[in-house]
């Protein structure tokens, strides 16, 4: 017999991001920790604004914010702007980040599922936001 969801959609996205978030903020600390010296090595501030580990952190700062509010409140502020937000951002247009992940995957594969489940987390917010309309 098959398991049947006793969860509905929006439960069920809730669950999943918490989940992530959890995850996710776990794995922070030690991945970026134990490969920081060697991303920068690899990724050096030049033309770009900031360097690798920045833009690691302001996309994992803005989800992780957006994901805190679903944990603690069950709710976003200004969920219109954060659909509009998430769905512009675009983590592999920075320049950086997509090396890191197209070309030197195998180089960081840690970070590389980082960025992976940062990006699954914002696919997560999107439905999310998209379930409380």
């Amino acid at each position: 017999m098959l398991n049947t969801i006793t969860l509905n959609p929006l439960e069920q996205s809730t669950k999943k991001i918490v989940e992530l978030l959890t995850q996710l903020t776990q794995d922070y600390q030690s991945i970026l920790q134990q490969d920081k010296s060697s991303l920068l090595e690899n990724f050096p501030l030049s033309d770009h604004e900031f360097s690798i580990l920045e833009e690691i952190d302001l996309l994992t700062t803005e989800l992780r914010g957006y994901a805190s509010q679903i944990n603690v409140n069950q709710q976003i502020k200004n969920p219109d702007q954060t659909l509009t937000k998430s769905r512009n951002l675009r983590i592999l247009t920075n320049p950086s980040l997509a090396e890191l992940y197209f070309i030197k995957n195998e180089q960081f594969p840690l970070i590389h599922q980082y960025l992976q489940k940062l990006d699954y987390l914002k696919l997560l917010i999107i439905d999310w936001l998209m379930l409380q309309k």
